[in-house]
């Protein structure tokens, strides 16, 4: 079954190639469109620019997009790109939005309580406070209760970082874990070390320590880390 890349909306607006391919549609469709307003563009000059610009197409689609925009925005770029400022709360809302699906995919929905791996009564995507063998919950408050759980959680991860520019999937992919193993675990750990020093790379490998539970490793959990390394934490380093 086709599916479509995870970051397919930012290839469709932020890939230098897919603008090229936007600009030749553009072309195309005029120089089909001028003859209904009895107007032509020279065929020479149709061929040319479609050449040009399918040659700009092939040679963008091998560059490294994220080199091509760290070279627009360095000094020796032609042109200094700028830069938008996020605010806290605008990085907090990304980092909620990204984690918060892939906790619930992988917690799964449970609306009765259930005892989990290591024997704790747990519901809904994987909560655990205060709750009780016998609980029962509705989906939509099983998802209203993880949102607020995610806010708490990431304001208590968020009191760890001194480091501003940590992106948006390491903080995304510490918060999933901190849900996982408690923020304290994540405070003290050398993932949010390597975080706030920088090494953001360094950071993601650590995922590879945390598959463990009850002593032993756990397969689950490797297959959780690596999926956050790659679809959280990675993205955008």
């Amino acid at each position: 079954m086709l599916k479509l890349v995870p970051n397919w909306g930012d290839v469709l607006l932020k890939a230098y190639s897919m603008w090229g391919v936007y600009a030749l549609l553009f072309l195309t469709a005029l120089q089909y469109g001028l003859p209904v307003f009895e107007m032509e563009m020279p065929l020479n000059l149709y061929e040319t620019l479609t050449a040009l610009i399918a040659a700009a197409i092939a040679f963008l689609r091998v560059l490294d997009q994220k080199n091509v925009q760290d070279f627009l925005r360095s000094e020796d770029g032609w042109f200094r790109m700028p830069q938008r400022k996020r605010t806290k709360a605008g990085i907090a809302a990304l980092v909620i939005a990204a984690a918060t699906p892939f906790i619930a995919d992988w917690e799964g929905l449970r609306t009765q309580a259930y005892r989990d791996i290591v024997g704790v009564p747990t519901v809904c995507y994987g909560e655990t406070k205060g709750v009780r063998m016998g609980d029962r919950y509705t989906a939509a408050e099983c998802f209203t209760m993880l949102e607020e759980e995610v806010v708490e959680y990431y304001a208590r991860v968020e009191r760890c970082m001194t480091n501003d520019n940590i992106p948006v999937g390491v903080q995304a992919s510490m918060l999933e874990l901190a849900y996982n193993v408690g923020t304290s675990a994540v405070c003290k750990s050398t993932m949010m070390r390597k975080a706030n020093a920088g090494d953001y790379e360094g950071a993601c490998n650590e995922l590879s320590r945390w598959v463990r539970a009850g002593g032993r490793k756990v397969r689950g959990l490797e297959n959780r880390r690596a999926d956050s390394k790659e679809r959280l934490c990675l993205q955008g380093i």
